[in-house]
């Protein structure tokens, strides 16, 4: 009695568990035998017009509710084919019943037969009239164009002509993602001048797209004003249809096409849109594309477009295909040029950063040329010379970028204008960003995390988060932002444009002990600029020439030697409310400077330091810094700071609200002092891998509202003065794998809303007080502690979150 039951899609499960329920019915089925061979016979009636009306349905896009009445229908015939399966053989009765609901059923399904040809009928008649309105859609041009097939956009793909290395892998990645199942539309993204429209090139004729795609592959080039009608005939044209008149809407043009592209099949349809620019009508574009059945789409672009799905980041050249591509684009025409040394090449290839438009331009601008024109590029480049500065053709590529910021949201390209600040081939912290963007444009962490996201999107900047839950906590210290030396170039270059007097941002750059020519003119005028960038290499001799900075807000001061003194020129820095002094190099530099120039500093608010060895505070007579309210320490010697203070700490630091002491390892013990400091409302110690215990004194922090311990893995108790706490909010003691239990009073934190303790592994006991926690709202942890967390409270049941973290060891190389 088995039925061989395929539905359509949308009732194919109901379907199928039919066919098991006959399959099943056995010697029983003899009982039933002439009502069962009605039903059978039936159901087997409607499954091709069931499959029919699914597919016309989803080719004209009906709701699948009109199939909702025959599913129940569907649903009701199993319970009763189950209550038959189930009866015994001499229960008569329930059997003359239950024939009788059967011979009902089969009245049901006839009729529903009758509407379901209705349906089709009517489904069949709207596909022909949509045919209709399609013919009406695609008209002629008129034969006074002077051609008879004319095509607006050239949607060939290009021949290869351009020179590249480096993108046999990068194809390979595109095809297993794009090639994926569910997958319809990808982005590769990069800044301009990167490489993306020749890696779509190189997509389009590799072997196995050709193979799978056969004919039906299109190229268009959209740039930043997508004339979408334009597209959509072109598409249409080159698949042999007839050209969209000008009259038609975009709708019913896009309503043409997937129908065309439809009639593909089996084949797919491959459309390449190439440098697609950030914008409302671009976001129309994708979104209708992106719905296309039968089709997959390449996009290339300068931005991410996050609402389309994952991107393909097409990541810098390494060295040896940089210098391969230069030598390639030096070597066009079939000339061969007379390459000098190698060693001059490899210096030019340096200075190109890798750049794969760089390394064209500059090649080409060299090839058949004499050595002495090449040396002359070399020492310039060499020296630091910008090389956007002579060739316009790469400048006017990369400002192409920051030229689309819409003026509403200028605070992005300052934002990217600023982070010319740091050296090239470095992380920037992100700690150390919002610390700036606080004080030039008086925005939280929030907002300068949603102006990096832009940035990132925007593919001006790259940013790296090492753990996973990091941002759900407000946790940045281990995220960075990283940048390509070339867009760094870019920001440092605009900036250089302006006179010294009038820039904004002044950035300095010394080798040796060689000042810039500017800075030794007595007639210099004072510099307005409201951030100052120094970078010094490892010869720097700390004799500072004097500078008038009255304006300057933000100092960033990024040395490369062991020792390092504070320019005398700071303390008459009346405004400066942001210091940060971050070391580049390796090592730790000696920060040797009389302190008391940070006496005249009366407006200070945020310090930050990197990689700095600190000696003590003892031998300084400071003055009480009455604004200051971050204080930052990132991989810094501290083991001296705050030792033998003859000034009380609380004292010096009076209105202090945060400190942060992130990868500190000579930190044994928290210093008592800090725990004096009745006004700090954040106490963040990460990843100080030699602190063992915390003093009781730090109950005494009454107004403490986030207390984050996170990666201490030798920290083995936490005092039991923490429950003294009452305004603390956010206890993290992740990562703390040496911790055996928490205070017994903790239920005392009745304000406490998140408890993370993800990776404490020994932490087998809970205390009772857990259950006091009214306010909690996030507890997160790992499975065997959340049992413990259910069985002492049941109530955190529905707050608790088992979080599953992924391997990163990317902090070894911040």
């Amino acid at each position: 009695m088995a039925v061989s039951l395929v539905g359509g899609a949308a009732l194919g499960v109901p379907f199928n568990e039919l066919a098991v329920i006959l399959k099943n019915f056995g010697e029983r089925a003899i009982s039933f035998n002439p009502v069962l061979k009605e039903t059978q016979s039936k159901v087997s009636d409607i499954i091709p017009l069931v499959k029919e009306i699914d597919e016309l349905n989803e080719a004209l896009e009906y709701p699948k509710e009109e199939m909702e009445k025959l599913r129940n229908l569907l649903e009701d015939a199993k319970k009763l084919l189950l209550r038959c399966v189930r009866l015994r053989k001499l229960d008569y009765i329930r059997k003359s019943t239950h024939t009788e609901k059967l011979r009902d059923l089969n009245t049901k399904i006839a009729s529903f037969k009758e509407v379901l040809l209705m349906q089709t009928a009517r489904d069949g008649k709207k596909t022909l009239k949509i045919a209709s309105e399609i013919k009406d859609v695609v008209l002629r041009l008129d034969s006074k164009s002077g051609s008879s097939n004319p095509v607006d956009l050239i949607v060939k793909v290009p021949e290869i002509t351009e020179e590249s290395v480096g993108l046999e892998m990068p194809v390979e990645k595109l095809k297993a993602k794009l090639f994926k199942d569910g997958v319809r539309l990808l982005v590769v993204t990069a800044p301009g001048g990167c490489g993306k429209s020749t890696l779509a090139v190189r997509f389009c004729h590799d072997k196995q797209v050709k193979n799978k795609f056969q004919r039906n592959i299109f190229f268009l080039t959209v740039s930043s004003k997508p004339d979408t009608k334009l597209i959509l005939k072109s598409i249409i044209q080159s698949l042999g249809r007839p050209v969209v008149s000008d009259t038609v809407r975009d709708d019913e043009a896009f309503r043409c096409l997937e129908l065309l592209v439809g009639q593909s099949s089996p084949n797919p349809v491959l459309i390449v849109l190439d440098d697609v620019w950030e914008g409302s009508e671009s976001n129309k574009l994708l979104e209708k594309f992106s719905r296309m059945p039968n089709c997959k789409i390449l996009v290339t672009s300068r931005f991410k477009f996050p609402a389309f799905g994952e991107s393909y980041d097409l990541e810098p050249l390494n060295h040896k295909d940089a210098k391969e591509l230069f030598h390639r684009s030096a070597s066009l025409d079939n000339r061969m040029p007379q390459f000098p040394d190698d060693e001059i090449v490899e210096k030019i290839v340096r200075g190109c950063k890798r750049f794969p438009l760089a390394l064209k331009v500059i090649a080409r601008s060299l090839s058949g040329r004499a050595t002495s024109v090449w040396k002359v590029t070399e020492r310039k480049l060499s020296r630091g010379d910008s090389i956007l500065g002579s060739e316009k053709e790469l400048l006017e590529c990369l400002k192409g970028t920051l030229d689309a910021v819409p003026d509403d949201k200028m605070v992005l390209k300052e934002c990217f204008m600023d982070l010319g600040s740091f050296p090239e081939d470095q992380r920037i912290r992100v700690t150390t960003f919002i610390d700036i963007c606080a004080v030039l444009y008086e925005q939280d962490e929030c907002e300068t995390m949603s102006n990096l996201d832009e940035l990132f999107t925007r593919t001006l900047v790259n940013t790296i988060s090492l753990r996973n839950e990091a941002h759900e906590d407000d946790y940045y210290s281990e995220s960075y932002i990283t940048q390509h030396d070339i867009l760094r170039e870019l920001a440092v270059h605009l900036t250089n444009e302006q006179r010294i007097d009038q820039r904004t941002r002044l950035l300095v750059d010394i080798n040796r002990n060689e000042f810039p020519k500017w800075w030794s003119e007595k007639e210099m005028q004072p510099v307005n600029a409201r951030l100052l960038s120094i970078t010094t290499d490892e010869m720097f001799s700390s004799c500072w020439p004097d500078m008038e900075v009255p304006e300057v807000e933000v100092l960033i001061l990024n040395p490369g030697s062991k020792t390092y003194k504070l320019p005398e020129f700071v303390k008459r820095m009346n405004r400066l409310k942001a210091l940060i002094v971050r070391n580049y190099r390796s090592f730790p530099t000696e920060l040797t400077s009389d302190y008391q120039l940070i006496n005249c500093l009366s407006r200070l608010e945020r310090i930050s330091l990197e990689r700095i060895s600190i000696s003590s505070f003892s031998d300084h007579n400071l003055k009480p810094l009455l604004h200051l309210k971050k204080l930052s320490f990132f991989m810094c010697k501290l083991d001296r700071a705050f030792t033998n203070c003859s000034t009380q700490i609380s004292s010096m630091l009076p209105n202090l609200l945060e400190i942060s002491i992130d990868f500190c390892n000579d930190l044994v013990a928290l210093p008592v002092g800090l725990c004096e400091i009745v006004t700090l409302e954040k106490l963040s110690i990460t990843n100080c891998h030699g602190l063992s215990s915390l003093p009781e004194e730090i109950g005494q922090l009454i107004n403490l509202k986030t207390l984050r311990l996170r990666s201490c893995i030798h920290l083995e108790k936490l005092p039991e003065s923490i429950s003294r706490l009452r305004e603390l909010v956010d206890l993290d003691i992740s990562h703390c794998v040496g911790l055996t239990k928490l205070p017994d009073k903790i239920g005392n934190l009745q304000k406490l809303e998140k408890l993370n303790m993800w990776s404490c592994p020994i932490m087998h006991k809970l205390p009772g007080s857990l259950r006091n926690l009214k306010n909690m709202k996030k507890v997160v942890c790992e499975g065997e502690i959340a049992k413990w967390v259910n069985i002492v409270s049941p109530r955190l049941r529905n707050v608790v979150k088992e979080h599953k973290e992924e391997v990163n060891l990317d902090w070894l190389l911040a």
